[in-house]
This record gives structure tokens, C-alpha cells and sequence, in this order.
């Protein structure tokens, strides 16, 4: 099961793009959790899950996120939505981008 949080700043734009991507699992079969939340939740709820998606807008934020979660001791695989998957609002695209990170990562 893939575990994903998406993160963008009040939670509404990835919140769209989270249900695109749950739309597509279930047509393709894919076992995932999907979350979306606003940026200031994020450091709350990032524990329980495997990777964390950024909305391309918080790339300024993104040492400080990385600071937060690697202080909590998490591995958190933390990667930004392209601008064009976010404008498209193209969860299947940032879905199987997901997928193939995380394979990647087990695989190591």
C-alpha cells in the first residue's frame, strides 16, 4: 500500500489533484492511502505516510519542511508536483510518478 500525503497551502488544489489520484488507483488496481492537507498540518500528520507532495507554489518552503521532518527522526520521501501536473490538476500523472519513486526507493 502506498501511503501519500499531499500538501499545498490551505488543502483545496491538492485536494483535487488527491482525488483524481484515488479515482485513478481504483480503476488501475493500486493500493493507496491518500491524503491532502493544508501546509500547516503537514508536520502534524506526515509520520504516517510514505512520501509527501508538495503543490509547486511551497518549493520556498521545502528546507524548512525537510528540517521539520527530518528532526522528528522520519525518512519521509518529500517530493514537489510539476507546475504542469498541478495546473492540469493531473492526479494520474502525479499518482504514477508517486509509484515509480517509491518502487525506486524500495529497490535500494
Amino acid at each position: 500500500m502506498y501511503k501519500i500525503l499531499l500538501a499545498c497551502g490551505a488543502g483545496c488544489s491538492s485536494g483535487l489533484v488527491a482525488q483524481r489520484m484515488r479515482k485513478y488507483a481504483k480503476r488501475n488496481n493500486i493500493e493507496a492511502q491518500i491524503r491532502a492537507v493544508g501546509d500547516a498540518e503537514i508536520i502534524n500528520c506526515v509520520e504516517d505516510y510514505d512520501i509527501l507532495m508538495l503543490g509547486p507554489h511551497l518549493q520556498y518552503e521545502l528546507p524548512k519542511i525537510t528540517a521539520s521532518i527530518q528532526a522528528k527522526g522520519l525518512t519521509t520521501i518529500i517530493r514537489l508536483i510539476t507546475k504542469e501536473q498541478y495546473a492540469a490538476l493531473d492526479g494520474e500523472s502525479v499518482l504514477k510518478d508517486v509509484v515509480r519513486v517509491l518502487d525506486e526507493a524500495t529497490e535500494i
